[in-house]
């Protein structure tokens, strides 16, 4: 059993699909059908249904596949021993949404670089819904999010930092005097918000339908440093993590204090269950706080 024939039975799982299988590894489809043929024939059994054009594991061949990332995963650890110099030169994708890239994520992202300078890093943003998809399809290796919390069997949850979010605006706005006001006060005012799809939105949505108020913003944008920009600019009363106004010292933001509406979202780091954790995602990985186990 040779060590290649593990790895492209690996990604043929991950992918499920021979042609996509042999594409991530730059073979051609003839050659990955011989590999699976060789670990089939060593092994006495068969390790996919080939169903017209879909490919499904066997009970063998899922038994197999845990087993191969296991291999797979103690050669990386055993390379990562034996290396003589730290230096990573992989690849990782991290997905991740617009609200943490023009946050929070930069930093990281510069720290992971000053310590790794050869990996090539791809970064994407998207929505949560788009980027799970990603995560699920083995397009992107980790997910970077912020979210409800994810209770998800087939994911690893690697990190998990609670998040409160609040009203802002600047310090001209005629609620900016550091009392607590009520909603009827609020929607007086313009609102400016982060588009649809935007976690926090949902869950304040949510809280005000369960109130039988609905909030309706003069403007939308998944553009943070645009809503920022308005905010300070006194266009309005934005809705953004608490961290923006912590970045924000200083530059004529403040909180302003809406009792009825209480919204906490989480930041998360994960990734799936079956992915096999290269050294570069172990080294993205040990930047950050990992969950407490209870």
């Amino acid at each position: 059993m040779e060590l290649q024939e593990i790895i492209t039975f690996v990604s043929v799982v991950q992918h499920e699909s021979f042609s996509k299988g042999a594409k991530s590894l730059g073979y051609s489809q003839a050659a990955v059908t011989i590999h699976i043929q060789k670990l089939e024939s060593e092994l006495g059994v068969h390790l996919f249904d080939r169903l017209g054009k879909r490919i499904r594991l066997t009970h063998a061949g899922k038994i197999f596949y845990d087993h191969a990332l296991k291999i797979l995963n103690e050669v990386e650890e055993s390379k990562a021993d034996l290396k003589t110099s730290s230096e990573l030169r992989g690849s990782l994708t991290i997905g991740t949404i617009t609200s943490l890239c023009e946050s929070l994520f930069p930093s990281l992202i510069m720290r992971f670089h000053t310590v790794h300078p050869y990996v090539s890093l791809n970064v994407q943003t998207d929505s949560p819904a788009n980027l799970m998809e990603l995560l699920y399809n083995n397009e992107i290796d980790i997910l970077y999010l912020m979210d409800r919390k994810l209770h998800e069997p087939s994911l690893i949850k690697y990190m998990e930092e609670k998040e409160r979010i609040i009203f802002l605006a600047s310090y001209d706005n005629p609620l900016a005097d550091h009392h607590p006001h009520t909603l009827d006060e609020l929607f007086r005012q313009p609102i400016i918000l982060t588009e649809k799809d935007a976690s926090y939105r949902k869950v304040l949505e949510e809280q005000l339908l369960e109130k039988n108020r609905e909030i309706i913003p003069v403007i939308e944008s998944d553009n943070t440093d645009i809503l920022l920009k308005l905010t300070r600019n006194n266009m309005g009363i934005t809705f953004l993590p608490e961290f923006f106004l912590k970045e924000e010292s200083g530059a004529d933001l403040c909180e302003i204090l809406i009792p009825e509406c209480n919204v906490y979202v989480y930041r998360q780091v994960v990734y799936h269950r079956d992915k096999w954790v290269t050294n570069e995602m172990k080294a993205f990985l040990d930047l950050l706080t990992p969950v407490q186990e209870n």
